[in-house]
């Protein structure tokens, strides 16, 4: 009997005391349509000139039935409500390039796992924007190699408060990026998870992940006559809100900085840009 008494004194101590903390997968919902208002700025410095971009938008994802034997996905993503500028010291004026996207929209064709396959626009402007997009910006979202949409946090699998994991990924091809029009080279990204907490707010489970971003890449690129080589570090802090309930990101605040270097192959003369970069985006359902 009194054995008895003691097992079951040690089975209620550790019910009490055990981990039942529930496990999440962060998976975004492909069948509810919804918004994503975005605003960013970017202070650059850069010789004897500061430059700041303003940007702000309202994107909006619309998504079809999946295919039924494919499992894919048709999204069509669209802005609206552009606005942005740029200052050069003092001088302020319209950021045209930016103000391309007002209205136009693209087809992004997902698959069963949540990887995009392609993205097209919708009119020959779109298109434009598209083929343009390192040159109007990342910030802005258009991109034809979004990788996974639906597990766009860098897993599918259950994660409990406190896990931490990571994406890596290491490119030895880099073909193009910001601000060449030819360049070869190389790419490394990292993002650093952590899942810091879950809130709940009218009925809804909020997760709040925590994220450590980074890149550099590192090549010769070449314009307007001039070769460059070139390097390029960015490291970026990330508050991300996911609700898990609707499937929907919340709201995410990046703020990084990314720093740019150059030396002239011909005369040797080298340059250098700062960047400090902020982003606030914020979603909700149709």
């Amino acid at each position: 009997m009194r054995m008895r008494m003691i097992l079951f004194s040690l089975l209620t101590f550790a019910l009490l005391f055990s981990n039942d903390d529930e496990g999440y997968v962060f998976e975004l919902n492909l069948n509810n349509d919804f918004y994503v208002d975005m605003e960013s700025v970017v202070d650059m410095a850069y010789g004897s000139y500061e430059f700041q971009q303003l940007f702000s938008a309202r994107m909006l994802q619309e998504f079809e039935k999946p295919h039924p034997s494919s499992g894919e996905v048709k999204m069509i993503q669209s802005f609206q409500n552009v606005i942005s500028s740029l200052r050069r010291n003092d001088e302020l004026k319209p950021n045209h390039d930016a103000q391309k996207l007002t209205g136009t929209s693209y087809t992004m064709m997902i698959d069963s796992l949540g990887f995009v396959l392609s993205t097209i626009g919708n009119s020959d402007l779109a298109q434009e924007v598209l083929d343009e997009s390192d040159e109007v910006n990342w910030l802005f979202g258009v991109n034809s190699e979004r990788g996974n949409l639906k597990y766009f946090l860098g897993s599918d699998s259950l994660q409990y408060v406190g896990d931490v994991w990571s994406i890596h990924d290491t490119t030895h091809d880099v073909e193009s990026t910001y601000g060449f029009e030819k360049f070869n080279g190389s790419s490394i990204t990292y993002s650093n998870y952590s899942f810091e907490k879950i809130k709940k707010k009218r009925g809804n489970v909020l997760a709040v992940i925590k994220c450590k971003a980074g890149m550099e890449v590192q090549g010769v690129g070449t314009n307007w006559d001039d070769t460059y080589e070139f390097t390029q570090i960015g490291e970026f802090i990330c508050t991300i809100t996911f609700n898990v309930t609707k499937g929907l990101l919340h709201s995410n605040r990046v703020n990084g900085t990314l720093t740019m270097k150059g030396v002239n192959l011909s005369d040797d003369s080298s340059w250098r840009a700062d960047m400090n970069i902020a982003l606030k985006q914020k979603g909700k359902l149709k």
